[in-house]
């Protein structure tokens, strides 16, 4: 995390070396490029800000990279990847959204089984829709009792 906030404009930490070495290591990124990149990116940075044309979000700071993504090839790479992992949690935060729906302290005596059954039917909830729900409750009902087994 202090990786995506040393590559927003508007974090205290931008463009702080150490931290956006190590969100680079996690990726795969050339170091030593990246360096020489740093740099270069502070000292263009400098000079917007006394034309007050620097980016001051992660958005603005990705455009800004585009047309030069060739020459910042790690630095661009980096910020393309900040820029898409918030979505890409979308999902695990629904989920959780979803657990907290579905879990109340009326069904807190139930198994893990079932509550996850339940998470999946809850989360995966268009595909829940299109089911056809009489096939379900034949095919439960065709099913031989247990009970009546023994």
């Amino acid at each position: 995390m202090q990786g995506v906030q040393a590559l927003n404009p508007s974090s205290p930490s931008f463009l702080r070396e150490e931290a956006v070495l190590l969100f680079a290591e996690a990726y795969d990124s050339n170091i030593e490029d990246l360096k020489h990149e740093l740099h270069q990116t502070r000292r263009i940075l400098d000079r917007k800000k006394v034309e007050k044309e620097s980016p001051t979000t992660l958005m603005e700071f990705t455009q800004f990279l585009d047309p030069y993504q060739d020459v910042f090839y790690e630095m661009f790479r980096l910020c393309k990847i900040v820029v898409v992992l918030p979505v890409s949690s979308a999902s695990c935060e629904r989920s959780f959204s979803s657990l907290r729906l579905i879990k109340t302290y009326l069904r807190s005596t139930m198994t893990e089984k079932r509550l996850s059954s339940l998470a999946v039917l809850s989360i995966e909830s268009k595909c829940t829709k299109a089911l056809d729900l009489d096939k379900f409750v034949k095919r439960f009902a065709e099913q031989p009792c247990m009970n009546c087994m023994k």
